[in-house]
């Protein structure tokens, strides 16, 4: 039974879908973090996103942005993603002529339609603040080589100032994992819990989405956990939490370096998703030394 309707009619995201709609993701060849169900299920409230079926090969995905500028247009408003395969330009064109625009248009999907666009007035523009960063397994794992100089360093101190141990995240080492994500929340100022709660979901629903990570140990204490999800038939891993206890110092290194070690050999790359236009988080993010970006499009109509 499926739970998706077929467009123009559209299903809101609940958690009956689920199997439906992570097997379709994880097929995805795009790469893009978005496209997983447990993200667009966490931003489903933020975003009131609606889904439904364009074909077997593709999917819709529909909602509103509460808030974002980028590069002087406001992108405030209804938006659309299309998952899998290019959609027509001709409903492409009726959700511009209902107001919406296109975000997180793919990197393939430019190449086929892209200039189409371009050529009936729209703005086809890359999303820089929205592109993951992808990194090679084995660079993380191995930290070799001067650009990762300082990140070894961190994670020697780390070792070197602690009895360390690494556990992977299971239904035994949760209960550990909750902990050091309560320790990390009252680092936060109190108006800003920043993504606990997200987080927090994943713990609780980690077995039922078949989630995956590890949690590190500092002298038998719980300071470090990464919870992570497969895409692109197990070649790529999605890191969409990763938390530490600040006053260890080297345990984000530690912990990076723990998950990639601990990952399938299948695994040739590690998506450490977007930097939202933070320079602080872009800055850190480029110190890893990526290989790759996850490039994304922006489609927007002349009229906005």
């Amino acid at each position: 039974m499926s739970y998706l309707l077929d467009f123009p009619q559209f299903s809101t995201i609940d958690m009956n879908m689920f199997q439906e709609v992570t097997e379709f993701c994880r097929n995805l060849d795009a790469g893009v973090s978005e496209f997983l169900f447990s993200n667009i299920y966490l931003d489903s409230k933020k975003y009131q996103y609606t889904i439904a079926r364009l074909s077997d090969e593709s999917l819709i995905l529909a909602g509103v942005n509460p808030t974002r500028e980028f590069e002087g247009l406001d992108l405030t408003g209804k938006f659309f993603s299309v998952l899998g395969k290019a959609p027509s330009i001709e409903l492409v064109e009726e959700l511009f002529s209902q107001g919406y625009y296109w975000k997180n248009m793919t990197a393939a999907i430019y190449e086929e339609l892209g200039q189409q666009l371009e050529q009936r007035g729209y703005r086809v523009l890359e999303d820089r603040d929205n592109f993951d960063y992808l990194y090679r397994r084995t660079d993380l794992a191995s930290l070799q080589g001067k650009a990762f100089h300082k990140k070894k360093n961190l994670v020697n101190a780390f070792t070197a100032a602690y009895e360390s141990q690494i556990k992977p995240l299971d239904v035994y080492t949760l209960p550990e994992a909750r902990l050091v994500l309560e320790s990390w929340r009252k680092t936060r100022p109190e108006d800003d819990p920043g993504d606990f709660e997200q987080c927090a979901w994943a713990l609780d629903n980690f077995q039922k989405f078949n989630f995956s990570g590890v949690l590190v140990f500092a002298d038998g204490i719980p300071v470090g956990l990464s919870v992570g999800e497969f895409m692109q038939q197990g070649r790529m891993f999605v890191v969409l939490f990763e938390k530490g206890i600040n006053s260890y110092k080297g345990v984000y290194q530690f912990v990076n370096r723990s998950q990639a070690l601990n990952l399938p050999v299948t695994v040739e790359l590690i998506n450490r998703e977007q930097d939202m236009g933070n320079a602080g988080l872009r800055q850190a993010k480029m110190t890893y030394r990526p290989v790759d970006f996850t490039k994304k499009f922006l489609v927007i109509p002349a009229s906005r």
